[in-house]
């Protein structure tokens, strides 16, 4: 039987699965139906989903909260998020 993990991420409003551990994945992709990216492994073999949008607006705390708010609870500096947001991949 396959050994599942979930992580839920309330901040960046995610859940991921993962069948086995996390960190074997090997690349990823959005799904063609959704928003929700498919993690691979290196054969090709799905490893996990990561649902994207979990909450509704109501619950979703980055929208309850604000950016300053959480950027000051997690303790990043002020530009922090600006700076990886507009950094080219």
């Amino acid at each position: 039987m396959a050994k599942l993990n979930f992580i839920l991420d309330p901040i960046a409003n995610t859940l991921n699965i993962w069948w086995g551990e996390p960190q074997t994945n090997d690349y990823s992709e959005e799904s063609d139906k959704t928003n929700d990216v498919i993690i691979y492994s290196k054969t090709g073999t799905p490893k996990g989903v990561e649902i994207i949008g979990l909450f509704p607006p109501e619950l979703n705390i980055t929208k309850q909260l604000g950016k300053d708010k959480i950027q000051k609870y997690l303790n990043f500096p002020e530009n922090f998020i600006s700076e990886l947001r507009d950094k080219p991949i």
